[in-house]
């Protein structure tokens, strides 16, 4: 490998194109590490959590309809931050909001970026095992329908494919060795 060189660009201008309830849509001038300039469009998106939430061998998933994908999808529960929120109390909502659950024990696993290119999106993942049923309190606008699977039936629909989302497979996949054992 050749030396190691500074690869980091310098935003020279930003430029707000759109600013959305949750989203903003930017296209900065950056200056490159060669002296070149450049533009880069990207979304700025306050974060989320996703959260595996079991309880007496059963795996909580909602089903909802997606509509940039016109389908619905398998997903693990999961919500956006709202500005500065912190990711723990944000991922205790929204389990309680969407699934009905009051977690005592809520273990953090990680983070990722969902897609590198175009946002600045980071999601923490979580796993809640000691679970109390409550009501569920889902936003004005989400249609969810709860499913419960058995650790087995669930990573079956995953070794098959049929789970797409990815925050869903990451957690999933991160979470396999511990659940199946």
């Amino acid at each position: 490998m050749g030396k190691n060189m500074n690869k980091e660009e310098k935003t020279l201008k930003e430029n707000l194109i759109y600013d959305g309830r949750i989203i903003k849509v930017y296209n900065d001038e950056v200056l490159c590490p060669n002296g070149n300039k450049s533009y880069r469009e990207y979304i700025k998106h306050n974060g989320g959590v996703c959260i595996l939430a079991i309880k007496d061998g059963y795996i909580y998933f909602e089903k909802q309809f997606r509509y940039p994908y016109h389908t619905e999808v398998l997903e693990l529960p999961a919500g956006k931050l709202e500005l500065n929120e912190d990711p723990l109390e944000a991922a205790k909502r929204e389990l309680k909001e969407e699934i009905g659950f009051t977690s005592k024990n809520m273990e953090y696993i990680g983070y990722f970026y969902p897609s590198v290119g175009y946002t600045n999106e980071i999601i923490r993942l979580y796993f809640s095992s000691d679970n109390e049923l409550g009501d569920t309190h889902p936003d004005e606008d989400e249609l969810i329908e709860i499913v419960k699977l058995t650790v087995k039936e669930a990573y079956e629909l995953l070794d098959k494919g049929e789970i797409a989302d990815a925050k869903t497979v990451i957690l999933l996949s991160k979470l396999k060795e511990r659940l199946l054992k």
